[in-house]
């Protein structure tokens, strides 16, 4: 039967749903290194978490909106946790097509073939002034999550296609070519779909918790799952 009434959720209730996603990502990264089916679980709950479709609204995502939290992602250089790195652009989906990294690749090669000091010192100049931070919600969006010729997967889209093909509630019964060629390929001990998928979790639990403190010192919030920030 349809047009049930729905009853929208309460604020309360939707970030306890939060929480309790989060804490379904977490354990099931904490369970992956000996359970490496647990990937299906992991692309599931980041569906849920940070992905927008037509059906499915990003629970962190717009909860971080109404309780006015902001992330942004720091690129190469910037990143203090990271090692120390002349800054650089975060990757972007699209990024080869873009005119002028073409022109600027272009004008590098030449300015290396011929040794021309000054124009190596100019292209420099301008690889680093687009580096920026970039707002989480447009990371998970257009970040490149990984490259297969010739194809670009933001994170949104790499989620996706591994919850929607391999995913812990749907099993499709076809995969997408560039997918099967990257679970050919293995980094780092995982499957070339399943690492930056890894990589971008550890990323969205970090945010999580961060949301979570958020809530704990400017709204009350009292979490169930997660630890309550120290001072």
């Amino acid at each position: 039967m349809s047009g049930k009434l729905r009853i929208p959720k309460t604020a309360s209730e939707r970030l306890r749903d939060c929480e309790v996603h989060l804490y379904f990502l977490w354990d099931a990264m904490r369970l992956y290194p000996e359970q490496r089916d647990r990937f299906k679980q992991i692309a599931t709950e980041l569906r849920v978490l940070v992905c927008r479709t037509r059906m499915n609204k990003p629970l962190l995502l717009d909860l971080m909106d109404e309780y006015r939290f902001s992330y942004e992602v720091q690129p190469p250089g910037k990143d203090t946790t990271g090692p120390p790195l002349k800054p650089q652009p975060l990757p972007m989906v699209g990024w080869r097509d873009d005119p002028q990294h073409q022109r600027l690749t272009d004008d590098l090669a030449h300015a290396l073939k011929t040794g021309d000091e000054g124009r190596l010192a100019a292209i420099e100049s301008e690889l680093a002034s687009p580096v920026r931070s970039v707002p989480f919600r447009e990371w998970g969006e257009r970040g490149l999550a990984v490259y297969v010729a010739p194809y670009d997967y933001s994170h949104k889209e790499l989620v996706l296609a591994i919850a929607q093909q391999f995913g812990s509630s749907h099993e499709d019964d076809s995969v997408e070519e560039p997918i099967v060629r990257l679970r050919q390929v293995i980094i780092g001990g995982e499957m070339g779909d399943v690492a930056p998928l890894v990589a971008f979790a550890r990323l969205v639990l970090s945010v999580g918790q961060k949301f979570l403190d958020h809530l704990v010192t400017n709204y009350q919030y009292a979490p169930a799952y997660f630890n309550r920030p120290t001072a």
